[in-house]
């Protein structure tokens, strides 16, 4: 039994802890990230520096470098002649310039490399195989994961990067690889304009023979018709109709202008010489009318003056009648001609209009034959047409081969890289981040598969349960009398005053201290607790409840009385030392067949706690383990509070959770024993600074 304990009436502080429901602020989650970093220095070093070593190791041996030749698809297109090649550029059209990056990527673009620089002998790109071909198509294989062809984003501008140990090597195979893009696009162009030419001469024969064949049945047929070509189309018979038929619309003109002409003079007759129309009248009759009235005016003034048989009078009326005979005879004369001309116009009209029906009727005699010449003239004239073009074209392929630029070229040929890929500041920047996180996660993983319960906030995630109070691991204090026992008063104040009787009550307390295994220091804390109480004036009675180790001769106890049923009284045991009661665990009158589980939760066990209420105003029950004890519920039921005891960094979580749940408890409160001060710094350090504050003030007041 313990020793003498001092009364330690200072309560624990609690250390503050986070609710459970809350979230973590950033600063707990800070503190909790650093705390862990603490916890595990070394761990985390000795593994980051087992994974960083070989990976270093590793990227140094299998180094590349890098190196890129640029491909410019230019969109301008250059105008050397004014007829283009079969294909045009590749323009802006972005879908083709990813054809291209497509195409690179395949396996005959990837052949194709490999055959031009006879990749299968080299040593690092050759691959493996049995046969020639599966030599190739292994070295294609390991070309295709060696190189890549990119395209900068929506750019006119393609990457082609080789990466391989060699830094020339990789300038050399990325250069060949971008002159064999740029190679197959000439090709392909200068293929399909060959291509195009080759079938456009196969067929200039075959068209050349189906046109002369065309022409030669149409002249044919014209020579067989003895129709004369007049050009523009038409046949000299078709151009004779046409121009007699204007021929004799002008005739027919004339001749209705001559006889009106005519017909005008015959009405008017010789004395219409001054009423003339002017469209009738001739230079000769004009002067002579001029001539006449001037001689009428002299006439006439004359005789004004001289009288009307003046001589000179009488000599201008004479010159007045010559005139008058001279205008009726040039109007005589005119008649004369306007009749001759109508009777001429009216021969010429009928002559016209008798050989333009006589070149119609030959025409319409003519006419189902002039239709199929017409069409043999079409036919030929369609395949003269298609064969000129042809012909043409074939000549302008001909003429522009060579001529047309290229719109896709090397821009930046592709140097041996002077640095690796990535740069090994690089390679031991990821191989020490790797590194650390494999240390960290390592940590992490052994701190998550080592699930003891070491902290308040762990405890209260096993169901709600609360905390109050931590006891540290305190080195054995011996006696030689009285063996040993752990004085750990001053770290279970608090819980004592939580959990002690209410002042003026009519009943005690019954209060159980349980834990999930043995060995966790339920009789410890049970001891120390009813020392504490006891020593604080109240009336306190420890019950054993679990049988104590190294009893040989068991006292008169608590199986007896719940056994036979006798007088409690009997099986009490003053501790004048420690000022509580005892009720020992006993066991003199049962055999090895008594069921103890029937005895704890029979109603004997229920009405001595009864009866021990009225006698004590706390009652401790030292329970015994929740997982090797069934009875531990039975218990558990008739206590009015239920400390349940966790070893710190012992007692696991799955077990922690188990004992609560076969104890079957409305709530339960926790309390941490044998805490390591040193290590629970790292884990709670507000709760280890109290803990140690308190044993050293344990030690000064000793």
């Amino acid at each position: 039994m313990s020793p003498s304990l001092r009364p330690f009436a200072r309560t624990i502080p609690q250390a503050s802890t986070q609710a459970q429901d809350d979230p973590p602020t950033p600063g707990a989650v800070i503190a909790g990230v650093l705390l862990f970093l603490r916890r595990n220095p070394l761990r985390i070093a000795l593994v980051a520096l087992a994974v960083t070593a070989p990976l270093l190791a590793l990227g140094y041996f299998l180094r590349q470098y890098s190196a890129t030749a640029v491909i410019m698809v230019d969109p301008r297109a250059a105008k050397i002649t004014q007829n283009s090649g079969v294909l045009a550029n590749i323009g802006q059209d972005f879908n083709a310039i990813e054809s291209i990056v497509q195409i690179a990527k395949s396996d005959g673009f990837m052949g194709a490399v490999v055959d031009k620089l006879e990749l299968t002998h080299d040593s690092y790109f050759a691959g493996k195989g049995t046969t020639e071909e599966a030599l190739r198509q292994s070295t294609i294989e390991k070309l295709a994961s060696k190189l890549i062809v990119s395209r900068r984003g929506t750019t006119y501008v393609i990457d082609v990067t080789v990466s391989s140990p060699s830094p020339e090597k990789s300038a050399k195979v990325a250069n060949a690889a971008a002159q064999v893009i740029v190679d197959d696009q000439a090709r392909l162009r200068i293929g399909a304009s060959e291509m195009t030419a080759k079938e456009i001469e196969g067929r200039l024969s075959q068209l050349r023979d189906r046109a002369n064949r065309a022409e030669e049945a149409a002249a044919d047929l014209k020579a067989k018709l003895k129709i004369t070509d007049a050009g523009q189309g038409s046949t000299l018979l078709e151009r004779r109709i046409y121009e007699l038929n204007q021929q004799l619309v002008l005739a027919g003109a004339r001749t209705a202008e001559a006889r009106a002409r005519y017909e005008l003079l015959r009405k008017a007759g010789a004395s219409a010489g001054d009423n003339l129309p002017q469209t009738v009248q001739s230079t000769v009759l004009s002067a002579l009318r001029s001539e006449y009235a001037r001689l009428s005016r002299q006439a006439a003034d004359q005789a004004t003056v001289l009288g009307p048989r003046h001589p000179e009078v009488a000599s201008l009326q004479a010159q007045i009648g010559d005139v008058r005979r001279q205008i009726g005879a040039e109007i005589g004369r005119m008649m004369a001609s306007a009749r001759t001309e109508y009777l001429e116009a009216e021969q010429r009209e009928a002559t016209l209009s008798s050989q333009l029906r006589s070149a119609q009727a030959e025409s319409g005699q003519l006419g189902p034959e002039l239709v199929k010449l017409s069409e043999l003239d079409r036919e030929a004239k369609a395949e003269r047409a298609v064969y000129e073009e042809l012909l043409n074209r074939q000549r302008q392929l001909a003429q522009v081969k060579g001529l047309e630029p290229s719109d896709i070229r090397i821009v930046s040929p592709a140097l041996p890289p002077t640095k690796t890929t990535p740069p090994m500041m690089v390679i031991f920047g990821g191989a020490a981040g790797i590194g650390l996180v494999t240390g960290l996660l390592y940590a992490f993983i052994r701190e998550w598969r080592h699930n003891t319960l070491k902290t308040a906030s762990q405890a209260k995630r096993l169901g709600g349960v609360e905390v109050l109070g931590c006891a540290p691991l305190l080195p054995p204090a011996k006696d030689e009398e009285k063996g040993f026992v752990l004085d750990i008063t001053p770290w279970i104040a608090d819980l004592c005053a939580e959990l002690g009787p209410v002042a003026g009550g009519e009943n005690g307390v019954v209060i159980m201290i349980a834990s999930a295994r043995r060995g966790e220091g339920r009789s410890t804390v049970a001891v120390n607790m009813a020392a504490f109480l006891a020593q604080g004036g109240d009336r306190v009675l420890l019950i054993e409840a679990d049988r104590p180790p190294n009893v040989k001769r068991p006292r008169y106890g608590l199986l007896d009385v719940l056994d036979t049923g006798e007088d409690l009284n009997r099986a009490l045991i003053e501790q004048p030392a420690d000022g509580y009661t005892l009720l020992p665990y006993g066991g003199r009158t049962i055999d090895s067949q008594t069921s103890i589980g029937g005895l704890m939760s029979g109603m004997t066990l229920r009405a001595t706690l009864k009866l021990a209420r009225k006698w004590f105003d706390v009652v401790i029950i030292d329970g015994p383990p929740a997982l090797e004890a069934p009875h531990a519920r039975f218990l558990a039921a008739q206590a009015d509070h239920t400390v349940f005891l966790v070893e710190w960094d012992k007692t696991s979580s799955a077990d922690a959770n188990l004992a609560l749940d076969r104890l079957d408890l409305r709530e339960a409160t926790a309390f941490y024993n044998k805490a390591d001060a040193a290590r629970l710094r790292l884990y709670d350090p507000e709760q280890s600074r109290q803990m140690t504050n308190l044993g050293d003030e344990m030690a000064h007041a000793a």
